[in-house]
């Protein structure tokens, strides 16, 4: 036999665990929470009240009915009339006239993106003339040597002579002390309101005589800046001016424009403080003279260049883009082309929107201007000044 056959067997090996068991180390700190030996007492008898969810569903409709837009019943006819003073007067009690009414109203009151552009005819309550109306500025302004006023804000009119830049300095200074001392009308306070309510998207105005600016909702910012103010001034400020090399602004100092012969310590057309810093340090330095700036009134005439022509563009495109809702032409008749087709972009967009397109003014728009325009609901005739009248009138408006 062989020696495996003698061999007696060997107990079975095992083979070494995989599973190491490590004593614990002794804890030197108390544990986070008790032993489960410990048991945690509980108090009895504690009543448990349900609460009921909140119905937040209906609140909530509530609250967005009561921002929501009522439907609008009634739209008149294209280029549809209104008198605002016979309405007011009480002299037409026809049907029409009721419902005219009435789309004016809901057209104010409800309107949620609103559109103004404005001109010289919103201010005349204020003691500011307009421009083309019989009394206005293009007519008084006619002198010996001034066919029309026109050319007194005409870039190539004002500064070819002294006489006429004397003409020119004359009314800036009365235009500046008319603004400073005349309050806003009642118009300017509905659009404050418009703006305060944050149902005023932009104020496009084509006057210089700031007195948006006396308002606490109509501010503007100038030179332009983002974020872009409510109130965009088409044809600059009154109460500033600017050098026309350096483009420093300051504020306009009447004090500086000579307007009369006699007047021996002003000048004509003032120099840019800035300007002769510049140059005296130049001099200083050893350095040849740039030449000095001379200031002029921060308005844009006829035949200039925008100087924040641009920046305007930019905010008009985003407006259009804005969804506006209801579109006001008020105090003007439109005879600047860039506002005209400004008008005509504006009031294209709010009608394929299904918006409202009014025009407030003492005259009634010229076939032209409405063959133009092409989309206006409601032309109100009348002094703009009776339109906070008749919202007064339905307690929707209160003036000051």
């Amino acid at each position: 036999m062989s020696n495996n056959m003698n061999r007696t067997p060997e107990p079975h090996k095992r083979s070494p665990s995989k599973h190491v068991i490590v004593p614990l180390r002794q804890e030197t700190t108390a544990p986070l929470t008790p032993p489960t030996t410990i048991t945690k007492t509980q108090e009895r008898n504690v009543k448990q009240e349900w609460i009921e969810p909140k119905k937040l569903l209906p609140e909530l409709k509530k609250t967005s009915s009561a921002k929501r837009k009522p439907p609008l019943r009634y739209r008149p006819p294209k280029n549809s009339v209104f008198d605002a003073r016979g309405y007011l007067d009480g002299v037409h009690a026809k049907t029409t006239d009721t419902k005219n009414a009435g789309f004016l109203k809901y057209a104010l009151q409800n309107s949620r993106r609103i559109i103004i552009i404005s001109g010289a005819g919103i201010s005349v309550a204020a003691g500011i003339p307009d421009f083309r109306s019989g009394n206005g500025l293009f007519s008084t302004l006619r002198q010996d040597g001034v066919s029309s006023g026109k050319e007194l804000f005409d870039i190539n009119h004002v500064y070819s002579n002294d006489e006429m830049s004397l003409k020119f300095n004359r009314m800036i200074v009365d235009l500046f002390e008319r603004s400073r001392d005349n309050q806003p009308t009642q118009f300017h306070r509905m659009m404050n309101w418009f703006a305060e309510e944050g149902r005023l998207r932009r104020l496009y105005t084509q006057n210089i005589d700031c007195l948006e600016n006396k308002l606490t909702h109509l501010k503007t910012t100038i030179p332009l800046k983002s974020p872009f103010p409510t109130t965009i001034q088409l044809h600059g400020s009154i109460n500033h001016m600017s050098c026309m090399k350096c483009s420093k602004i300051y504020q306009l100092d009447p004090v500086v424009f000579k307007c009369h012969e006699e007047q021996k310590n002003t000048q004509i057309v003032p120099l840019c403080a800035q300007c002769e810093e510049f140059d005296a340090v130049r001099a200083v330095a050893g350095m040849r003279s740039q030449g000095i700036g001379k200031l002029k009134p921060r308005i844009v005439l006829y035949n200039e260049i925008h100087p924040e022509g641009e920046s305007i563009a930019d905010i008009i495109s985003k407006d259009l883009k804005g969804r506006p809702d209801c579109l006001i032409i008020v105090g003007t008749s439109l005879k600047i082309p860039g506002v005209r087709t400004m008008s005509k972009k504006f009031a294209r967009q709010i009608h394929n929107s299904k918006g409202i397109v009014l025009w407030f003014n003492r005259e009634l728009p010229s076939h032209s201007i409405r063959d133009f325009v092409e989309f206006i609901d409601l032309i109100v005739v009348g002094d703009c000044q009776d339109i906070p009248l008749i919202l007064e009138s339905e307690k929707i408006f209160e003036g000051i």
